[in-house]
């Protein structure tokens, strides 16, 4: 056992050197940011199809701005399962602000004051009231799937 001794400590040492000298850098990289609304009937729990979707504005961690959206008719309608989706290339071409990549897609950067956004929804349909939802996104969780309840 005395001659087994050293032998398994330099055994461990070996191991425990490996890999020292290849640490890897990763660079963070903008994350394409969407939102998934499916508006449904709280009642029934059915979709709701032709349901009107705007984007009202959209709260910024990076530049501090509330960011209104300049068209206050730019409306999209929920399809037959009831559900909207506002991608990058849309949410960036609504005017709200967002950080654009290279081919104008909204992305959020790493960096943690310019990771989160809060995006206002209007949802509405003739003869309703209409709901608004604060949607929170962050680099973490950039694409969210959110279910609005509508009656």
């Amino acid at each position: 056992m005395r001659f087994q001794l050293p032998i398994l400590f330099l055994a461990s040492l070996t191991l425990a050197s490996c890999g020292r000298g290849s640490r890897r850098v990763v660079v963070e990289q903008p994350r394409l940011v969407s939102v998934l609304v499916e508006v449904y009937d709280p009642v029934s729990n059915l979709a709701w199809e032709n349901i009107s979707v705007r984007i009202v504005e959209v709260d910024h961690e990076w530049s501090g701005c509330t960011c209104v959206n300049p068209v206050s008719d730019d409306w999209f309608l929920t399809d037959g399962s009831g559900r909207v989706l506002l991608d990058e290339y849309l949410l960036a071409d609504s005017g709200v602000g967002f950080l654009e990549d290279g081919t104008g897609a909204a992305v959020l950067d790493p960096d943690f004051d310019r990771d989160e956004a809060t995006v206002v929804l209007e949802i509405d349909a003739v003869g309703f009231a209409p709901v608004i939802v604060e949607v929170p996104i962050s680099w973490l969780d950039p694409d969210v799937f959110v279910e609005v309840p509508f009656f």
